[in-house]
């Protein structure tokens, strides 16, 4: 099944707004890449729909969503472009580098190399359709004050845990307990798939739910 690329170009506080955009109504989530540019616009944003009896629908939904966006920020149209299933299963792990994330977090794709060094934590991540890759501002945010204040022996809760990003730090930051939830099943799948990824199962405890449920 092709898919349909939704990108769009804008400066870094109108990014954020369209990744929860994107993430919310795009498959697979937002994939936010930086451009190398003087100009305000260096962030662009990107989403994938399935080219099914959906894609109107949900391309109408995008656009709307956009066009609504830009009557906040500066928002120029969104472009379109058609890619065959086998170039996007590829294409979209370019926009997923190795990252480092304040003192001493690693984020760590599955598919690229990376020799850890001593004192680094390192999260091997692959994120597949769950939000939680480390690019999203309100991620990084998050990495950072778990790596400011979370001690050995703490128990942790994440809410709405995506791949697991934030569980599986806690954990490798001493955690003692951690348990996430996430209403999404296939957020629910992807976030175990990383906790026995990072070989810390015996200390995260991940489940399909919320707070009420």
């Amino acid at each position: 099944m092709n898919l349909l690329e939704i990108s769009v170009r804008a400066d870094g506080e109108a990014a954020e707004a369209l990744s929860e955009l994107f993430n919310r109504l795009g498959y697979g989530g937002a994939v936010i890449e930086e451009v190398p540019s003087l100009e305000p616009h260096n962030v662009v944003v990107k989403t994938y729909l399935p080219c099914d009896e959906s894609l109107e629908t949900k391309r109408r939904a995008l656009e709307e969503g956009v066009w609504h966006l830009g009557r906040l920020y500066a928002v120029p149209e969104p472009q379109f472009r058609e890619l065959r299933e086998e170039d996007w299963a590829n294409a979209w792990k370019q926009y997923h580098p190795v990252q480092h994330v304040g003192q001493r977090i690693v984020l760590k794709p599955t598919w690229r190399e990376y020799q850890s060094q001593p004192g680094e934590l390192t999260i091997h991540l692959d994120p597949g359709m769950a939000f939680g890759t480390g690019q999203h501002p309100s991620t990084r945010l998050c990495l950072l004050a778990l790596e400011k204040h979370v001690r050995p022996g703490m128990r942790v809760l994440d809410v709405g845990t995506g791949s697991g990003i934030l569980a599986i730090l806690a954990a490798k930051l001493g955690a003692q307990e951690v348990y996430a939830c996430d209403v999404d099943p296939v957020a629910v799948e992807v976030a175990r798939e990383n906790v026995a990824l990072n070989q810390i199962a015996d200390s995260v405890r991940v489940e399909a739910g919320s707070l009420d449920a």
